[in-house]
């Protein structure tokens, strides 16, 4: 590490070396990530995650679905269109893996614009109505994953960095939920229950995509609490590779609770995080491309 250079100083040096936009990767192998856990633990985490985020739309009243969420852009009623936006998209990619067929429907996909154009073709929708629409998209899912995994999690699917085996695919969008049912709750002063299986699939997701999306080779080595992971990235012949209980020679330390480490990844305000100033660039660098 150079220690002259400042966290701010390093992560404008990430930006210099990589586009305003998020890298894609289609035909071939796909995006040049592996995240070493069971490939069909995401589909088990999205599962309970959003029985327990559905769960909590229900509850809450109708007439608090135009408050604040900690998007700024969105209140609750937008954020979960833009949620069940994702989830239809989801389950038609995993539908056409399931038959072989890699979609590429998210080329030039835009972290801002994208998301909230397929939001809004949804049109609007009463609270009920995207109760019922979320339910009744997440059951499609749900079938679409019993199926794929049949077949096997290594079919191709899609997300919004590329092509990627259908596991990861479900991995980025559980990503998104996790951190949106953040979005909707801690503006109301609550905390979702923090289940070790979906944050272990979440953080160790987010940091592998933000190693590809920024270009990083950095090794990095993640110390986490709540719940307390060890986590490993390496770069090996292009391929960005995340294993747990793993510490890559040279790595650039990360220390932090879990989540206040994916809400730096993701440009939002959170506790502190502590580490190498190479390692925090590659989260802020991420950051910045998801917020700006």
């Amino acid at each position: 590490m150079d220690a002259g250079r400042t966290v701010l100083q390093w992560a404008e040096m990430v930006d210099t070396e990589r586009p305003r936009q998020l890298r894609q990767f289609y035909g071939g192998t796909g995006v040049p990530m592996r995240v070493e856990h069971d490939p069909g633990s995401p589909a088990r985490a999205w599962r309970a995650h959003r029985e327990r985020l559905r769960g909590w739309l229900d509850a809450l009243p109708d007439e608090q679905w135009s408050g604040p969420t900690r998007c700024a852009l969105w209140d609750v009623s937008a954020l979960a269109r833009h949620l069940a936006s994702g989830t239809q998209f989801l389950g038609y990619t995993l539908h056409k893996a399931k038959g072989g067929t890699a979609t590429s429907l998210l080329k030039g996909f835009d972290p801002h614009g994208t998301v909230q154009e397929r939001a809004a073709m949804l049109g609007e929708m009463t609270p009920r109505q995207t109760r019922e629409s979320l339910a009744a998209m997440d059951a499609s899912v749900l079938a679409e994953m019993v199926a794929i995994e049949e077949v096997g999690w290594s079919v191709m699917a899609e997300a919004p960095p590329g092509q990627l085996p259908a596991g990861l695919s479900i991995n980025h969008f559980l990503f998104d939920s996790w951190v949106h049912e953040y979005d909707l709750m801690v503006p109301r002063g609550e905390r979702p229950v923090i289940e070790s299986s979906e944050a272990e699939a979440v953080v160790t997701y987010v940091v592998a995509l933000a190693a590809v999306a920024i270009g990083s080779t950095t090794p990095l080595e993640l110390r986490l609490i709540e719940p307390e992971l060890r986590i490993g990235l390496r770069v090996v012949d292009g391929e960005t590779r995340v294993a747990l209980d793993s510490s890559p020679p040279g790595a650039a330390v990360i220390e932090g609770r879990t989540l206040d480490i994916v809400d730096r990844a993701t440009g939002r305000k959170g506790g502190p995080v502590r580490g190498d100033e190479p390692g925090l660039a590659v989260l802020d660098g991420f950051g910045r491309l998801l917020s700006g």
